[in-house]
């Protein structure tokens, strides 16, 4: 076989940086210089402004508050929040305990968060009563009998803990842990391809170095640079902004939840410089802007676009606003493993996922796990020090080569320095940004009545990236509509964006001789019509 350099089989180190510094360290710098960086929390009606200095100083109210409830070093507190500042505060806080935080996305449902906590086994549960349409308090009353620990939660319930009350101790908890990167911070739930949310643990050391790896900074200046955040506290992305603010001494913006208007305009008002977005994200600011003269995007020099597909049209539409787009790869498990750069021509920024971030290496495998020929396609597997250390509830080895390259199940190319991502081996769909179970969304709609039999696959679409189709082979007698299906997957307790929102029928599904689902099939089904 001849040789190949996609290859890069160097042992990847943790950065000699976390020798001498880590999140402790930038913790120290949040009570120092960087105590005066402003993060602004912002919903359509209201604009709380508060420093990292006294977000730093509250969170440690709330470690002592959190170590007189008995909450100790390697516990882990589980919590469902908005992008609110105490969502901040409890991360923060967490860290100075030595705690591990399991955030829990706002959107899921009382069925996503009971597996979270049945795989999770959280000391303490801190929400708040509700957000937006969602009635946090009444999911509780319906999750498992003796599944749920103590709870606080923010506004105060009848018979749980007032946040108030664990802020409000005198006491206050700066001493921190000794410096062990290998240590558990963080626990990200995200669907896996059986349907159960997999927990992904990243520890103090590869969080930092996610830290290092990713300068969101578009001007590399401070003072001039202005980072608008709209993923949810539940995401990798919602748990990183406060530590780059910290890091950067850039001026975040923070949104409760993701809404297009608002987003254009403190992008218009605020001259915000650089952000994160799924194509949904981007796609909804827009088409606000094609509706209203007044948006002005032209501010922002960097909008870094992934977790789902990005598509070349998106990225030229972007250009037409005067705003750079560059395509960013990388997972829960791994967050940033390749980004382009803005200042390259539009037809490269469209076309590819960018270039490999800090020191993250990657390979690409046939089936048979050998290395594919330079510019070949091949299975994604990576390495590096901001990835995950395991999950909570996955065999390593079914995670990791036998070497210790993570598996991606993604599909790519690698050409002149450059990664393409071209198509998924996994069984997930992506929805703006969200990672859908396929296998999950067929177990729910196999237990409606009129369904024998369903197969869901991902269909492309412009705004989410994605959307699940579901194909079902009706029992006889019986009829379906998508409104059946939704009020069904309400009845089970699913997150809404795991409803389908395409419904095929079909005589028959079409399977291997084994049984199993032929879902290329399934797709060509829907391209002939």
């Amino acid at each position: 076989m001849a040789e190949t350099n996609t290859t890069i089989d160097e042992t990847s180190t943790v950065p000699e940086a976390l020798a001498a510094t880590s999140l402790y360290d930038l913790l120290r710098t949040a009570a120092g210089d960087a105590g005066q960086t402003v993060i602004e929390y912002r919903t359509p009606d209201a604009r709380t402004d508060l420093t990292v200095g006294q977000l730093l100083s509250r969170a440690e109210h709330v470690a002592a508050g959190l170590r007189a409830r008995g909450i100790r070093e390697g516990d882990v507190i589980s919590a469902q929040l908005s992008n609110r500042p105490e969502a901040t505060v409890l991360q923060l806080a967490a860290v100075i305990l030595g705690a591990t935080l399991a955030p829990i996305v706002p959107v899921f449902g009382p069925r996503d968060v009971a597996a979270v906590l049945q795989d999770a086994r959280p000391a303490l549960f801190v929400t708040e009563r509700g957000w937006g349409k969602f009635d946090y308090l009444a999911g509780l009353d319906s999750l498992p009998a003796g599944l749920l620990p103590e709870t606080v939660v923010v506004g105060g319930a009848p018979g749980r803990v007032d946040w108030d009350d664990l802020e409000g101790t005198a006491e206050r908890v700066s001493d921190l842990p000794a410096l062990d990167p290998a240590r558990p911070c963080l626990i990200i739930y995200t669907s896996g391809s059986t349907g159960m949310p997999k927990g992904v643990v990243h520890t103090v050391g590869s969080i930092f170095a996610e830290v290092l790896d990713f300068d969101y900074r578009a001007h590399g200046d401070s003072d001039r640079d202005v980072y608008l955040q709209g993923s949810a506290a539940g995401h990798i992305g919602g748990y990183m902004f406060p530590w780059r603010a910290i890091r950067y001494r850039m001026k975040t913006i923070v949104m409760d939840g993701w809404n297009a208007a608002l987003a254009c305009r403190l992008v218009t008002e605020e001259r915000v410089t650089a952000m994160v977005t799924t194509p949904f994200h981007s796609v909804s600011m827009f088409d606000t802007a094609d509706r209203d003269a007044s948006v002005d995007l032209s501010s922002l020099a960097m909008m870094m676009t992934g977790g789902a597909p990005v598509g070349p049209a998106l990225v030229e539409r972007a250009d037409r606003y005067g705003v750079n787009i560059v395509r960013a790869y990388g997972m829960s498990e791994h967050p940033t493993v390749a980004i382009g750069d803005w200042r390259d021509p539009l037809e490269i920024r469209a076309s590819t996922d960018g270039y490999l971030t800090g020191d993250n290496r990657i390979r690409l495998l046939d089936d048979d796990d050998r290395d594919v020929l330079d510019g070949d396609l091949g299975e994604v597997v990576v390495r590096g020090p901001e990835q995950f250390a395991g999950y909570t509830n996955v065999p390593r080895e079914e995670a990791f080569t036998a070497d210790g390259w993570y598996r991606t199940g993604d599909i790519g190319r690698y050409v002149d320095g450059r990664l393409t991502i071209l198509d998924r081996k996994k069984n997930i769909i992506i929805r703006g940004g969200e990672n859908l179970s396929a296998t999950e969304i067929e177990d729910i709609v196999a237990t409606h009545a009129a369904v024998a039999e369903v197969g869901v696959v991902g269909v492309p679409d412009e705004r989410y990236g994605e959307r699940a189709c579901a194909f079902v082979v009706l029992n006889d007698g019986h009829g379906l509509t998508l409104d059946d299906l939704r009020d069904h997957f309400v009845g089970q307790g699913a997150a809404k964006q795991k409803i389908p929102e395409v419904l095929r029928f079909v005589d028959a599904l079409p399977r291997t001789g084994t049984g199993k689902l032929r879902k290329a099939e399934l797709l060509k089904l829907l391209e002939d019509g």
